[in-house]
């Protein structure tokens, strides 16, 4: 598993199709192994032959560069919003069991009270109101249980690729982030029609 692997981080660094036998060398395995491995992972669409030489097939590219651009087109939705708020925004997508942050902005109200390490991983801690909204799938709330001086609301939305991206945001003042909530899924559903708009182009 560690040489497939290997072979597709050499092959994520090179832009033109790459030979079984310069392959099997970068990594320090037998050409016959080598060959072996990329038929494997070819029959999961992973990589692909071309006249005898290997690539990373074409959908195994657009699954980073379509998340990376994710984050892109929402920044600033995020934006606008912590400039009119003060807020902390993120935007994370759901990866199996797991959190990707995609993007974030901090706003200077909730700067006051956490610091921008604090901002950071808040949305990781299980009690987050991102974490309640990825469990129960529906926006959720979460006040001064994760920091004793912040509450925050999230919402989880599907993208049209399927994935489901949630998105929160962070103030010290609780009424200010119950006032948010319909705003909040209102930003979520333009960053779906921008996702579409990107698609279609």
């Amino acid at each position: 598993m560690r040489s497939a692997f290997a072979m597709l981080r050499v092959l994520g660094r090179t832009q033109a199709p790459v030979g079984v036998g310069r392959l099997a060398a970068a990594v320090g395995i037998p050409k016959t192994t080598a060959h072996r491995l990329l038929e494997q992972i070819a029959r999961e669409s992973i990589v692909e032959r071309r006249d005898r030489k290997w690539m990373l097939a074409k959908g195994f590219h657009d699954v980073d560069r379509r998340h990376s651009d994710l984050g892109g087109a929402a920044h600033p939705r995020l934006y606008a919003v912590t400039h009119a708020t003060g807020a902390t925004l993120c935007l994370y997508l759901r990866s199996a069991e797991k959190l990707r942050f995609l993007t974030s902005t901090q706003g200077h109200r909730t700067a006051r009270v956490m610091t921008a390490f604090e901002q950071s991983v808040a949305p990781k801690h299980p009690a987050s109101a991102v974490w309640q909204a990825v469990e129960t799938g529906r926006l959720a709330s979460e006040h001064r249980v994760v920091h004793p001086e912040c509450c925050c609301i999230a919402t989880p939305f599907a993208l049209p690729s399927g994935d489901i991206a949630v998105l929160g945001l962070a103030l010290p003042d609780h009424r200010a982030v119950e006032a948010l909530k319909r705003p909040l899924d209102r930003v979520a559903s333009l960053i779906v029609d921008d996702v579409n708009r990107l698609e279609s182009c």
